[in-house]
């Protein structure tokens, strides 16, 4: 093994990353284009979602639709003559009809009519219906990707095989409870901070009471890493004899799925966390709970999460602000507790520039 594979030898990277404008745009295109994104949810009775894949970063058009049969579709949101979008918000309707020249797609994206066209010539062509992108599914979350090159039964499989106990059908988005932050940080300093416990008991006094710091374990695996937090006390979660933390008092699973997806696995349900590059001084992120048990809600390492959601942002403004000092040396690992930082900055810097 190198030196620079140890991470009792590693060093941080180098803070002038954080501020590389050329970085980022390669960033975009090596990871981001390839990378699986969630889609939003449909409303119940509407049957057009329209989105934008990562806003100010991708800004990728696109629409969720269900059908009369209720097959869904994940589509362009770009009409397929000049590029007009075809739908700025939620609502019901049979088909998606362009609000310029009036042509009309079916919910599945094919084109049904197209006024003004009677004279031309080879029309329709297969592009003239809208690009369509494969939904994969698992639980009660969706997700694509516009670019098919990795594949999403690896990327999502450590989430099928530590959680497929879970009844996850009976998890439910709940819609008020959806939250958008956003804050003067590089996107890689807030999975940074999210892929190691090393600061819970300095920044997390209320999470720290809830787990058991010392015990805090991390696995990491090819797109990714879980943590495992165990309870001080009981778990709530009844665990199948061959499950991996099988007699262990669990609080909570926290999944990293490479590069922006985090799925936080409480008693009470789930949050998904989408953290979304916008330059590299400002970042967005998406929080999405969705509930199984709301009866556990206000207990354990599930409880307060807003609070702990601004003292993550906090020490993460306050990291991205640190980096640009002259002064600054650089770093060092510390081995045993940021090994997933360790993992996931090697996996940044091998996608970035494949």
């Amino acid at each position: 093994m190198k030196r620079e594979e140890d991470i009792r030898y590693a060093a941080t990277p180098s803070a002038k990353r954080y501020h590389d404008v050329g970085r980022l745009e390669a960033q975009k295109n090596g990871i981001f284009l390839r990378a699986f994104q969630p889609v939003p949810e449909l409303p119940e009775g509407s049957s057009q979602q329209p989105f934008t894949l990562l806003p100010g970063f991708l800004d990728e058009p696109l629409i969720r639709t269900r059908n009369g049969a209720g097959e869904e579709h994940c589509l362009s949101n770009v009409c397929t003559h000049r590029g007009m979008i075809l739908c700025d918000a939620v609502g019901h309707s049979k088909n998606l009809r362009c609000p310029y020249h009036g042509r009309r797609f079916s919910l599945n994206g094919h084109l049904v009519e197209a006024p003004g066209f009677e004279e031309a010539c080879d029309f329709p062509r297969e592009r003239d219906n809208l690009a369509s992108l494969t939904m994969h599914a698992w639980g009660p979350l969706s997700f694509v990707q516009l670019e098919r090159t990795n594949a999403f039964d690896s990327w999502i499989a450590p989430l099928r095989e530590r959680l497929g106990f879970l009844p996850l059908s009976e998890f439910r988005l709940d819609f008020e409870g959806v939250q958008v932050f956003e804050m003067d940080a590089h996107w890689e300093l807030y999975v940074e901070n999210y892929l190691e416990g090393f600061h819970v008991p300095w920044v997390h006094k209320s999470l720290a009471a809830a787990i058991d710091t010392k015990d805090y374990r991390l696995e990491s695996f090819p797109e990714g890493s879980v943590q495992i937090a165990l309870a001080k006390g009981q778990s709530e979660f009844d665990l199948p004899s061959d499950h991996p933390e099988h007699g262990l008092p669990v609080a909570a699973w926290y999944f990293h799925l490479f590069p922006n997806v985090m799925v936080n696995v409480y008693p009470w349900g789930l949050s998904l966390n989408v953290v979304e590059p916008v330059n590299c001084n400002r970042t967005r992120v998406r929080f999405l709970p969705y509930i199984w048990r709301p009866e556990l809600r206000a207990a354990g390492a599930g409880v307060g999460l807003d609070r702990v959601e601004m003292e993550d942002e906090a020490v993460v403004e306050a990291v991205h602000l640190g980096l640009r000092s002259r002064l600054y040396p650089g770093g060092r690992y510390a081995p045993g507790h940021e090994d997933g930082l360790f993992y996931f900055h090697r996996l940044v810097e091998d996608k970035t520039w494949e």
